[in-house]
């Protein structure tokens, strides 16, 4: 699967770094790529990552950071590529165990502003995961032990006599590819390549300012863009201790910055108040005002386009927008320049107060759930950055906690619970003074409290909240209080009490108009509750009620809970084809919400279905699916439930003995090893076409040997005659690692040599 971006404009030379990037890459675990900003760091570790992705069973992950300025939210943000959801007390901890026996690439982009939360994790995942291997881009060094450091230089422009030598040139090739794709009769010649040489050596080789000049020759001929460029760079004074490639970036991005019309260097200001991209209607509302008309600002983005200030994300209509961090960087500042700062921050949170309750109207009313959580994802930074705002400002103190608690669907619901939990720390710490929306905010982390299994920390939160809400009469606050009092109770296995308290918290909400979502929901809690106590035919009861209720009002998100306590109470009155059959049905709904905690309770349920019905080797296999998803969960091992603790020990006894040990790890493994993310597990489960897993060994009986899947890759060159230097180089590992491996191979086949292992895997494949 992966996350590489496909790329949009070709990739020019390069050619000795990438070898010597690959060989820092089979010798090391860390390599990081440093060098001046516009130097190419980015698409040169993309390009690397991408020829050696099929070393990596596991794939190669890129996480950009370019957009994240909490360090606070790094493990967070690289787990959520995982499809990790961040509820756990030790969220590094838990990336770590995820990865643990992973084989794969992760590329974290642009880490300089986070240098040092990024040497931590770095340091900790690769301490935990010994086939996990790191390409950093940085200004700057991450500064620990391991780290391979290589130093990404402009592209070269030495001296050049003729035609010939210049067409040779990688920085001369990006600037003719560049011109020619927005002049069409541009093309290098005799009557130009000396100037085009010149052009390429004022920008010091540096490919984003050879990127940005290059698109001026829609309106300038090479000869005048050469003399702009003299002109301006002497008129432009960056700072004179700077190093000189910055002072060259910064000269050209200057002059591009000159050569814009006023209004449209004003826009480029205004528009890097965005993090992560924007849309045009978020443009035309933030950035339309003081001389620049709402009307207005399509003719100006389109304008920054033609210039490759702005850029266009891939993605569906309507068209995204995004400034490169450099680029955006130079717009901050002169935004600061300007004093208008502070003035475009208000405005961009705003916004996106309006963005955030439009989605909690729609999502509590069960309006189109799934487009709530894409927009809500797809603008996540620029939430973060509101939020961020807001909280750092104390006039805005009391609307940073609105934003943070409006969108607790998102937090809650949608795999972003420790992030939640950070806001509401921060929000709460600003906001001592009784409200609606501190009251809120309680119940909000009782909620994330209760979906870590902790309902000790969840208690004196409800309480808290529940003061306010008796004391101002909020039947939304009650409501939640006795929900989530009785998840307490739930989640301690006194099931009586919870059952009678569900059914008061759904009793209040459905007094409450247009609290569609959380009724719905509260009817799972319910059903979940009475099927545990004891009355599963109760529970069936209730759960198609919900879900006629579902059915009626649009509601999406809480269908993967209904199905499940359905199935749940149907697995227990023996309708195990029928309950297989909402399971199934509810992992779809939770794909589409990131629901990693509906997910593993469908997928723990499927595999006890398996096993009443004496399909035990699909049993075990949904067992080791279950073995991957439950970690992605956080928290406690399955809430803590021990009812469900016990099923799943008597459901793994029962088929191990059904299967035979060997038989039971071989199915068990197999289901681990399709489980390679969230999506993978899945598609897996539901029988997509998606890419085979690694071929699993199967376990014949106790005294066959029983090699790892890249033990067998290893076996395999070993047996082509290849040495260990090669192997290292092929695999993309170091050769410590490789002779690692042989010495592991050779002592479970009880061999000397490694001659033998090509004789062993001949008769291994005859069988």
């Amino acid at each position: 699967m992966g996350t590489l971006p496909a790329e949009l404009t070709s990739f020019i030379g390069r050619q000795r770094e990438l070898v010597e990037i690959r060989r820092l890459l089979s010798a090391g675990r860390l390599v990081t790529l440093t060098g001046a900003g516009g130097v190419g760091k980015t698409r040169l570790a993309m390009r690397v990552a991408d020829q050696v992705a099929h070393t990596f069973p596991d794939d190669v992950w890129l996480i950009e950071l370019g957009d994240l300025h909490d360090p606070a939210l790094l493990v967070q943000t690289v787990g959520a590529a995982f499809g990790i959801r961040d509820a756990d007390e030790d969220p590094p901890a838990r990336l770590a165990d995820y990865l643990r026996d992973k084989s794969q690439l992760l590329v974290l982009d642009s880490c300089e502003h986070l240098a040092d939360a990024c040497a931590r994790l770095a340091r900790d995942l690769l301490a935990g995961a010994p086939d996990l291997r790191i390409l950093a881009t940085s200004r700057h060094v991450l500064g620990i032990e391991g780290e391979r450091v290589y130093s990404v230089a402009p592209l070269a422009v030495p001296e050049v006599r003729e035609l010939a030598d210049a067409i040779g040139l990688d920085s001369v090739t990006l600037f003719t590819e560049r011109a020619a794709a927005v002049s069409s009769g541009f093309a290098l010649d005799a009557t130009n390549w000396s100037t085009v040489v010149e052009v390429c050596r004022r920008l010091d080789g540096l490919p984003l300012a050879i990127e940005l000049a290059a698109v001026w020759l829609r309106t300038l001929a090479i000869d005048e863009l050469l003399d702009r460029l003299d002109d301006t760079f002497q008129l432009l004074s960056p700072n004179p201790v700077a190093p000189q490639r910055q002072k060259s970036l910064t000269s050209t991005i200057d002059w591009s910055y000159q050569l814009c019309t006023p209004r449209q260097r004003v826009l480029w200001a205004r528009l890097s108040v965005f993090a992560g991209g924007f849309h045009l209607t978020a443009a035309e509302e933030v950035c339309g005002a003081g001389g620049i008309e709402p009307g207005d600002v399509l003719a100006l983005v389109a304008a920054l386009v033609d210039k490759s200030i702005v850029v266009t994300a891939p993605g569906r209509a309507p068209t995204r927008f995004r400034l490169l961090q450099t680029i955006r960087e130079y717009g901050r500042q002169k935004l600061t320049e300007a004093g208008d700062e502070t003035a475009l921050a208000d405005r961009h949170s705003a916004y996106f107060h309006g963005l955030a309750e439009r989605a909690q109207h729609d999502w509590d009313t069960g309006v189109d759930q799934v487009k709530v959580y894409a927009t809500v994802l797809r603008d996540q930074a620029n939430l973060r950055a509101a939020i961020d705002h807001d909280l750092s400002v104390p006039d805005r103190h009391a609307a940073g906690l609105d934003l943070v608690v409006t969108l607790h669907f998102f937090w809650l619901h949608c795999g972003h619970v420790t992030e939640g939990r950070l806001w509401l720390a921060r929000a709460l710490a600003v906001n001592p003074r009784p409200s609606r929306d501190r009251a809120r905010a309680l119940w909000i982390s009782a909620y994330a409290a209760c979906l870590m299994g902790e309902p000790a920390a969840a208690r004196p939160l409800i309480r808290k909240s529940e003061e306010w809400g008796r004391h101002d009469g909020d039947a939304v606050v009650l409501g939640y209080a006795d929900m989530l009092t009785a998840a307490c109770h739930f989640l301690e296995g006194d099931f009586s009490t919870a059952t009678a308290l569900f059914h008061e918290a759904y009793t209040r909400f459905e007094a409450i108009p247009g609290h569609v979502s959380i009724k719905v929901l509260s009817l799972g809690t319910v059903s979940q509750s009475e099927a545990w106590g004891g009355d599963p035919a109760t529970a069936v009861t209730i759960a198609q009620e919900g879900l006629a209720e579902a059915d009626t009002t649009g509601e999406l998100r809480a269908r993967t809970h209904l199905l499940y306590s359905r199935s749940l109470g149907q697995w227990m009155l023996g309708e195990h084809e029928a309950a297989e059959t909402g399971l199934l049905r509810g992992l779809r709904t939770a794909r589409l919400f990131n629901d990693v905690l509906g997910a593993a309770l469908s997928v723990e349920l499927l595999s006890w279905t398996a096993a009443a019905t004496g399909r035990t080797e699909l049993a075990a296999e949904r067992l080791g699916v279950a073995n991957r998803v439950w970690p992605l969960v956080g928290g406690k091992a399955m809430l803590g439930l021990c009812r469900m603790i016990d099923e799943h020990a008597a459901c793994e006894r029962d088929v191990r003995e059904a299967l035979g040990d060997a038989r039971f790890r071989t199915a068990f493994k197999r289901g681990v090893e399709a489980s390679t993310g969230f999506e993978a597990a899945l598609a897996h489960l539901l029988g997509e076409n998606v890419a085979p897993p690694p071929p699993v060994t199967p376990v014949r009986d106790t005294s066959e040997p029983e090699l790892t899947s890249r033990e067998l890759e290893v076996a395999e060159l070993v047996a082509e005659g290849l040495t260990n230097k090669e192997i290292a180089q092929r695999l993309v590992i170091s050769r410590r690692t490789v002779e690692s491996h042989v010495d592991h191979i050779l002592g479970k086949l009880g061999f000397s040599s490694r001659s033998r292992i090509s004789a062993w895997l001949a008769r291994r494949r005859g069988r």
